[in-house]
């Protein structure tokens, strides 16, 4: 490790290893060849990995703090999908260049997630190059209750939290040069969706996070027990935002196939739904039912009158 590097690692990156590190989750942090870390009695630990790149995950030339939120919104809302509490990170990031400002903003931000979700890091890597950033992000769920992709039942209600398309147009926004207001908001700093995940632990049957487009991930959902959907257009949960800046039409084409919104998607059983809205209350994230899982391997989108809607590709693909 080069001078230059460590005392980057020391000034920025080492001070947020204390923020969140209890005796009883991190024995060795930061320092050393790796982590030690502690398991908690009766608790499974799930893992996750992602890679966010420049100009593909966020715009050339991001703020700092757009850069942290968006990497740890990401990946955090893996933890939310399988019903995790957030436990600990790992932080390998590549940067061309050593710019205090930069750091010292993206350092402040990370500090402030890390209390948040009380998640401390414990480890990672720097290097030099194109702007890169990946997160390996452990939770904990309690043994055997971890939520899954699959275990959907033919006649299941499909649900989604939140609003959809918000982060699609607050996307084009900001190529448009606006900087600020309430859509630009939802896609730099994005929110993960842990207490509603937590909460949907023993009621969703199956569960995803919605990362490349609603529709894609019910397809995902229903690749992983031969079942299909049909979504109702018209019940689609839109802010007043999206409407108001893109029209109905485009609103809902963005809630049903962009991405970025780091919503949830579930499927829960008829019976439940007054258990669901409990939890929606309680929590104080909207659960709205979109569409029903059917037998067939297809997915059906239906218009206010009822009628199919043709579509191509349902959501973000990396190739």
């Amino acid at each position: 490790m080069s001078t230059r590097e460590f005392s980057i690692i020391e000034r920025y990156f080492k001070p947020l290893a204390t923020l969140s590190q209890h005796e009883n989750t991190v024995i060795i942090g930061p320092g050393d060849d790796c982590a030690v870390l502690r398991v908690p009695d009766g608790q499974e630990l799930c893992v996750s990995t992602d890679t966010l790149l420049e100009g593909v995950h966020f715009l050339p030339n991001s703020r700092a703090k757009v850069v942290a939120s968006r990497t740890m919104a990401a990946n955090l809302s893996d933890l939310a999908a399988m019903g995790a509490t957030p436990y600990a990170f790992l932080l390998a990031m590549t940067f061309p260049e050593a710019r205090e400002d930069w750091l010292e903003d993206f350092s402040a931000t990370l500090s402030d997630i890390i209390k948040q979700y009380q998640v401390p890091l414990v480890g990672g890597n720097l290097s030099k190059g194109p702007l890169s950033l990946t997160v390996t992000v452990m939770g904990t769920v309690p043994a055997g209750s971890a939520l899954k992709r699959s275990g959907a039942s033919l006649g299941d209600d499909i649900y989604v939290t939140g609003t959809l398309g918000d982060a699609a147009q607050g996307l084009a926004l900001l190529r448009k040069g606006e900087v600020n207001g309430y859509l630009v908001s939802r896609y730099q700093f994005p929110v993960a969706r842990i207490a509603a995940g937590r909460q949907l632990r023993g009621l969703a049957k199956s569960l995803i996070d919605i990362s490349d487009g609603l529709v894609a991930e019910i397809g995902h959902l229903g690749e992983a027990d031969s079942l299909g959907a049909e979504i109702a257009a018209g019940e689609l949960p839109l802010s007043k935002e999206l409407v108001q800046s893109a029209g109905q039409e485009a609103a809902i084409g963005m809630a049903l196939f962009a991405g970025d919104d780091y919503e949830l998607c579930f499927t829960a059983d008829p019976a439940d739904s007054g258990k669901i809205k409990a939890v929606s209350a309680s929590i104080g994230v909207p659960m709205t039912r979109i569409g029903v899982v059917t037998e067939s391997d297809k997915i059906v989108i239906r218009n206010s009158k009822g009628e199919p809607m043709e579509f191509g590709r349902p959501g973000y693909e990396h190739f």
